[in-house]
């Protein structure tokens, strides 16, 4: 079973807490936690997951997703 590492907001690099990732229906998101797995035998890391909150003041829901589908399905919104 993999290792799992867990970072919260405070723990993740300034560049990915900062960053603002805006979805296909315009709705902003920030990253709020990251859960790193990583492989019991090599220590090598095996995926990251991204957990992200609506970057506005509306509230709304909560979502997670793999970092890398992160980038490849959202833009930039600095």
């Amino acid at each position: 079973m993999a290792q799992l590492e867990y970072r919260n907001a405070g723990e993740l690099p300034a560049a990915l807490r900062k960053t603002v990732f805006r979805d296909h229906e315009e709705q902003r998101w920030r990253v709020t936690a990251l859960v790193i797995r990583r492989d019991p035998v090599s220590d090598k890391e095996i995926g990251r997951t991204a957990f992200l909150r609506r970057a506005d003041s509306s509230g709304g829901r909560e979502w997670e997703i793999a970092l890398d589908a992160l980038y490849e399905t959202t833009e930039v919104d600095r």
